[in-house]
């Protein structure tokens, strides 16, 4: 029977006002059995008050995972017992409006914590938001408003994923800091939220990290952030990092002084297009990354025209450690084919080079080829064509 369903997911595109009524008879007809899951999602305007119900209805059966993504008419104020409930686990939470908090919070057993789109009200309630999740492990905030706060320290022993994505408008630095503690953190997410000065510390156990920076905000604030954030993660396996960022760094002749040598890193991923300059920056990442095993490139740009003497510069895993490469979006263009070359030619370890072709398979045959053809430093290498992608 629907009425004693454990996973409730309901959601709504088209505006439609008897959603509501729908989701009034889903839970208030519910029987006395739990409700582990529970995701709403509409486009409707809705009243605080009706949420609530829907939120005091989900608690009284224990709910352990809370959803909601939908439109607030007016200012939402959360019920308390939402943030006292000892079932939740996960909780997700997309709301367009400052987020107001009660003077109690307990989240004893919450695991995951998502916020979309809120406004962070005050200094004081937000950080007793995080501080009254005790055993959390996965916090994201995601395009969320800190014009609101001024300095805010957050500590979470327990944390183990953090994603940043986003910030709110209005455009411009805003002046808030916000220290972060998180000394088991192993993944590390960080798109688009430089107007904001996160100092996050004991980054030393991140194994994974994603670092997408393209902000219109002065050089001058965005690049000691983003050599702050590259020297906490010096012991990461796994760096996923946008070209975009790599630009912000093509102020400096050689970053070999300023970037920590990443020992541990065996995965390197960039992502976008590849231009003069950020090749530069490249290999001087490379250079820092002894025991990279997988690079994985997109694109080289079509105006790529990076001096000839950068081309000598061989990092130093392209004879030691470097075993795969792969690239996405390869249109046999002559820029590329010189970076396949130089890499084909003093990758002496290389065992696998991949690369996705945008060419019919006929082309693709003959690019081939033409790659096969090209001095290899490593007889072993194969290169292989994954045809369109």
């Amino acid at each position: 029977m629907w009425t004693s369903i454990s996973n409730i997911d309901l959601r709504d595109y088209k505006e439609d006002t008897s959603f509501l009524d729908f989701v009034d008879r889903v839970l208030f007809l519910h029987d006395a059995s739990d409700i582990k899951s529970l995701r709403l999602q509409s486009a409707v305007d809705v009243n605080s008050s009706r949420v609530n119900s829907w939120i005091s209805a989900s608690i009284r059966h224990n709910i352990e995972e809370l959803n909601l993504t939908l439109k607030w008419k007016t200012q939402p104020v959360l019920p308390c017992c939402l943030f006292t409930c000892q079932s939740l686990v996960v909780l997700k939470l997309s709301m367009e409006w400052p987020l107001k908090v009660p003077s109690l919070i307990q989240f004893s057993n919450l695991k995951t914590l998502e916020l979309s789109e809120v406004t962070f009200s005050d200094d004081n309630s937000t950080q007793y938001l995080f501080s009254s999740c005790p055993v959390l492990q996965e916090l994201a905030l995601v395009n969320c408003g800190w014009e609101n706060l001024k300095t805010i320290t957050i500590f979470i022993p327990t944390l183990k994923r953090l994603t940043i994505d986003g910030i709110q408008d209005p455009e411009g630095v805003l002046s808030c800091v916000t220290e972060v503690y998180a000394p088991n953190l192993i993944h590390l997410d960080c798109t688009y939220c430089m107007r904001v000065d996160f100092r996050i510390y004991g980054l030393s156990s991140v194994v994974e990290a994603s670092i997408c920076i393209n902000e219109p905000i002065p050089d001058r604030v965005v690049i000691p952030r983003v050599l702050r954030l590259l020297n906490g993660i010096f012991n990461v396996k796994k760096l996923s990092i946008a070209t975009a960022t790599l630009e912000y760094l093509t102020v400096f002749k050689s970053l070999l002084g300023l970037l920590p040598t990443f020992y541990n890193m065996t995965h390197l991923v960039l992502d976008g297009q590849i231009y003069d300059d950020s090749f530069r920056v490249l290999i001087d990442l490379l250079e820092k990354s002894p025991n990279l095993e997988s690079l994985t490139l997109e694109q080289i740009n079509e105006y790529f025209d990076e001096a000839d003497w950068m081309w000598g510069r061989v990092p130093s895993c392209f004879t030691s450690s470097l075993k795969t490469v792969h690239m996405d979006f390869f249109v046999k263009g002559a820029e590329e084919t010189r970076l396949v070359r130089f890499l084909l030619e003093h990758a002496t370890v290389l065992e696998r080079f991949t690369f996705h072709s945008l060419s019919g398979e006929l082309k693709s045959r003959k690019v081939l080829r033409r790659l096969n053809k090209l001095p290899r430093g490593s007889k072993g290498c194969v290169i292989v064509d994954l045809l369109p992608i």
